[in-house]
């Protein structure tokens, strides 16, 4: 009489016959620890096997304890063996938050690792910093993660060769060393290097495994058509030459412009193109973790505009943003300069009623003259409060500020109690101003908006409650649900009528040439300012 077969048997049976009625009928009877256990056998013999995109899949999952999500197998890694079938290489478009990184730049290249561990791979990124976090992840992974091990034991750091943000090489155990190192002595790359793409590392590198070229575009690099040219040019000049037959190319990211790295490696026709929207013909890509609700809230956080390009990978509805503005360096904004408040009251006598969050905020926006001329949004106040705490605020920053001028207050409305309730302060530095009939369309459109695309006027980076609510209000405007933030920073810029008038033509020219990092035309110096970057 037969006994019962054990689950090594059974997924030897298994592969041998490649019948799923073997294991199907066993699993009937089997207890749940042995049912883990085959399951995990099964996916190490998987991911041992072929090199197949079902074989990464298995890897995966044992590397992170959680299956590869369905659309990343289907519009990901089954495009990326056929384009390399091919002799092609894939540029994926992918929207934020869609693990891209994590299964193409770190899992993929992992993976290659142990499939042909004497091969060479190189990351490049937008900078030295985050190209050296993955890579290490990626040797974290070599060295110290059981599911790597369990289906590459044979692998292994070689640290007498190099395991650091130089470039790590891994090693064959299961031969003598000296083998090894026979082997491989040829290739003077090492096995995975990782850098930023202005890095000079780049030069003479030739990666015959992975090369993935995640994200290399920020804000500053897509701030002219100048910067996207230095782009390319060390696409074409140098990431492109490193490529030979052998590589699998890999290009990954969100878009940032039509005319960035990746849309330019796409029209070379030596990549297949990808594009993965978190929506696609009102079907959610991946309604496990993006479904409905989280999208929403995307969309909420991050304002129509950016919405579509980070998530929907649609670069149009950019070509219609009412507010075009530049960015300013946090780093670079001295306190002692000289402030202008604007004030744009809302409050209610009542702290219960605030706390519903049903009225509009109470804004006051801080704008700094710029030595040089023009001004910079540096920060602000967004509450819902009591009149009380919206007087506290306005005396706030008059002490915060060494050189505060004074807060412009709309005189409009509520607006009109307030003032009077800050003029019980002595020494308060207040300018009352009325709109005098003139809508949002007027103050802010035609007069604001032209400031601010000029680059007269620009918005600092830093990451604050205010500034983070005043991008949100430019970007999505007129559709954001309040826009009392813009109407504070327009009270504060009509407080500085010295600085605001608008450039000529000429002097357009020289702004726009600034902000592509040039002093002047006929003097070809690096402009200090060249850090600020154009929204819009």
């Amino acid at each position: 009489m037969t006994g019962k077969k054990n689950f090594i048997q059974v997924v030897q049976e298994l592969i041998t016959s490649g019948d799923p009625g073997v294991y199907e009928e066993w699993k009937k009877t089997a207890e749940p620890d042995e049912i883990e256990t085959a399951e995990k056998m099964m996916l190490i013999a998987l991911a041992q096997g072929a090199d197949n995109p079902e074989s990464f899949g298995a890897f995966y999952e044992l590397v992170f304890n959680t299956p590869l999500p369905k659309f990343v197998m289907e519009e990901w890694i089954r495009p990326l063996y056929d384009a390399k079938r091919k002799g092609k290489g894939v540029v994926i478009q992918a929207f934020r938050g869609s693990t891209k990184t994590t299964t193409l730049t770190i899992a993929f290249t992992a993976y290659r690792i142990g499939k042909e561990p004497f091969r060479s791979n190189l990351l490049i990124q937008v900078g030295d910093d985050i190209a050296g976090d993955n890579t290490q992840q990626i040797a974290d992974i070599i060295e110290n993660n059981p599911g790597f091990r369990s289906v590459f034991p044979h692998i292994a750091p070689d640290r007498e060769r190099g395991w650091g943000a130089g470039g790590y090489e891994v090693k064959r155990t299961d031969i003598p060393y000296n083998e090894w190192r026979d082997q491989n002595a040829k290739r003077k790359d090492p096995t995975l290097l990782g850098v930023g793409y202005k890095s000079r590392s780049i030069i003479g590198k030739h990666p015959d495994g992975v090369l993935v070229v995640d994200d290399i575009h920020d804000e500053n690099n897509t701030v002219s058509e100048r910067e996207l040219a230095n782009v390319r040019k060390i696409l074409t000049g140098t990431i492109f030459p490193t490529i030979v037959d052998e590589t699998w190319r890999v290009f990954v990211g969100t878009p940032w412009v039509e005319n960035d790295a990746l849309h330019y490696a796409a029209a070379t026709g030596e990549f297949d193109s990808v594009m993965t929207p978190v929506i696609r013909d009102d079907v959610y890509i991946w309604p496990d973790k993006f479904g409905e609700t989280e999208v929403d809230k995307q969309k909420n956080l991050a304002g129509s505009i950016e919405f579509a390009r980070m998530f929907m990978l649609d670069l149009t509805a950019s070509r219609n943003k009412i507010f075009k503005y530049m960015t300013y360096p946090a780093s670079e904004v001295r306190y002692n300069w000289v402030i202008v408040a604007g004030v744009d009251y809302a409050g209610t006598m009542s702290a219960a009623k605030n706390k519903l969050g049903d009225n509009d905020y109470f804004a006051i926006a801080y704008v700094a003259k710029l030595p040089g001329g023009g001004a910079v949004i540096v920060d602000g106040v967004l509450e819902h409060c009591t009149q009380a705490d919206a007087e506290l605020f306005v005396k706030r920053g008059q002490e915060m500020y060494p050189n505060y001028l004074h807060a412009v207050v709309e005189g409009d409305g509520k607006g009109e109690d307030f003032i009077q309730v800050l003029r019980r302060n002595p020494g308060m530095k207040i300018i009352p101003m009325k709109t005098g009939g003139k809508g949002k369309d007027v103050r802010l459109v035609r007069q604001m908006a032209p400031w601010l695309e000029s680059g007269m006027v620009r918005v600092s980076d830093a990451e604050t409650p205010f500034l983070n609510e005043l991008r949100k209000e430019l970007d999505m405007y007129p559709l954001s649900k309040h826009d009392d933030a813009l109407d504070a920073v327009y009270w504060a810029l009509r407080g500085m009528p010295d600085v605001l008038h608008m450039p000529n033509v000429k002097e357009m020219q020289q702004i726009r040439m600034m902000a592509d990092g040039w002093v002047s035309e006929g003097e070809k110096k690096r402009n200090p300012l060249a850090e600020v970057a154009w929204n819009g």
